[in-house]
């Protein structure tokens, strides 16, 4: 009995920390969009875990690819790419969907027979991108740099470089779902603790029940 209640008073923390995670990710589990990203990157603390979104007009090629791990096994393949701005400024854009790759390499091949002026503009339609807003680790930081010297767009030929990535990997849908399997535990933990309460009283019932006098 004392296993059973332990493992219920363990399924209880369990419930209170799976609250606990699931009110500071409120936004990313019921928000909308709250703000764009030249509105984000400028003060983005004040958006870390909300909604941001941005209409991609230009994509100047991938920089990077980056596997995520946690617990030394891997759990997401990211994709950076350098959009450039309406204003002329640069940002970096992590995907991770096959549709988002698509879109971003043709989107590449557009911007760049616009830029040699092959074509009188960027023959492929804009797309809004929702994601988060976050920083970029030293070595990602380093690729986008060489990649913005190798097509001389720094902030030393004069323009503007952003650094803030726009997280577009992981959307509400995955968000949600890990929740949902975090919510498996102590729910699983309750029932195994009352399953086994019920059939540890029904084992006694039994053998009171067999030495009784007939």
């Amino acid at each position: 009995m004392s296993k059973r209640v332990g493992l219920i008073v363990l399924s209880a923390l369990a419930l209170v920390l799976f609250g606990g995670v699931s009110f500071f990710m409120r936004h990313l589990l019921f928000g909308g969009v709250v703000a764009t990203y030249e509105e984000a990157s400028s003060n983005q603390y004040a958006y870390s875990d909300q909604w941001i979104s941005y209409d991609v007009v230009a994509c100047l090629g991938n920089y990077a690819e980056y596997t995520e791990s946690q617990f030394f096994i891997p759990t997401e393949h990211k994709y950076y790419y350098i959009c450039w701005m309406e204003d002329g400024s640069m940002m970096p854009l992590c995907v991770s969907d096959k549709d988002d790759r698509e879109y971003l390499n043709d989107l590449t091949d557009a911007t760049y027979s616009y830029v040699n002026g092959d074509t009188d503009m960027i023959r492929v339609a804009p797309r809004s991108f929702v994601g988060t807003v976050v920083n970029q680790n030293r070595e990602l930081k380093g690729y986008y740099d060489d990649y913005l010297t190798r097509i001389n767009a720094t902030s030393k030929d004069g323009v503007n470089v952003n650094y803030v990535v726009l997280d577009c990997a992981t959307s509400r849908t995955q968000y949600l779902l890990l929740c949902g399997a975090v919510m498996l535990v102590p729910i699983g933990g309750f029932a195994v603790s009352i399953i086994g309460i019920v059939n540890d009283k029904k084992k006694q019932k039994n053998e009171t029940e067999t030495y009784l006098p007939r």
